[in-house]
């Protein structure tokens, strides 16, 4: 009589137990060398500015312990120094890199929802474009949020058909609920992409988290044009977590 073995071989089960495990997340010296070489080629001043800020505070350091004639105010200023000189370049980074990304972005369709969808609470903004100007001039995209609904319309004068006609769609759809348009764009009246998510912040509350998880479900049922849009840069991805640091 044969005798059937569920026993797996070793490497079967350890194939299995890798599979399982969670991907380990960059470290951040990968991180910061991706906001580097991302940067550098884009910004002359990048590391002319990771240089002369630190060593600045460290001068800024040794003068005053200089001054002071003591010793340990010497030794004690230089330890303060070094970890802010440190801090001041990570910052500088940063906003270096967010200000490049966003230059970059600038202009692309499908860029403002890329920046909306950074915001982590309170709103939610759909990939999909609503509307599609026909001669691809502009497009539209919708979020739901504390302030209700929110349009977000590229391509300025010619996404103003693609943006009424939007709004009507909306309120019949769910009335009552305050429907938002941001124009984004750099031309007056517009609002530029580094300014985008404080912009979508600033409205007042209009829904609970209930009332707008049931608005985001039913204008979901409108559908929408399909459009590709860039998995751009998040605008803090300088930080350890960023999607574009991740190299998503």
């Amino acid at each position: 009589m044969a005798v059937v073995s569920n026993h797996r071989p070793k490497a079967t089960r350890l194939c299995g137990i890798m599979a399982k495990e969670p991907q380990s997340k960059p470290k951040m010296r990968t991180l910061i060398k991706q906001a580097y070489t991302s940067t550098a080629p884009h910004d002359k001043w990048l590391l002319p500015l990771l240089i002369l800020i630190p060593l600045a505070i460290i001068a800024i350091a040794l003068i005053i312990g200089l001054a002071s004639g003591s010793t340990w105010i010497l030794v004690y200023a230089l330890i303060f120094a070094l970890p802010m000189a440190l801090l001041a370049a990570m910052y500088t980074l940063t906003r270096r890199f967010e200000r490049n990304a966003f230059i970059r972005m600038e202009g692309q369709h499908g860029s403002s929802v890329a920046i909306a969808q950074s915001i982590r609470r309170g709103w939610r903004f759909e990939e999909q474009p609503l509307s599609i100007d026909p001669r691809g001039r502009a497009v539209v995209f919708y979020g739901v949020g504390k302030g209700g609904v929110m349009l977000l319309a590229e391509g300025g004068n010619a996404a103003r058909k693609q943006v009424e006609a939007s709004t009507r769609r909306i309120t019949k759809l769910v009335p009552d609920v305050p429907v938002n348009t941001i124009y984004v764009g750099t031309h007056e009246g517009q609002v530029p992409l580094k300014k985008l998510t404080g912009a979508i912040k600033k409205h007042k509350k209009a829904l609970n988290k209930h009332q707008r998880e049931q608005v985001y479900a039913r204008l979901r049922a409108i559908g929408g044009q399909k459009l590709p849009v860039p998995k751009g840069v998040d605008p803090m991805s300088a930080r350890p977590d960023r999607k574009a640091m991740r190299g998503r």
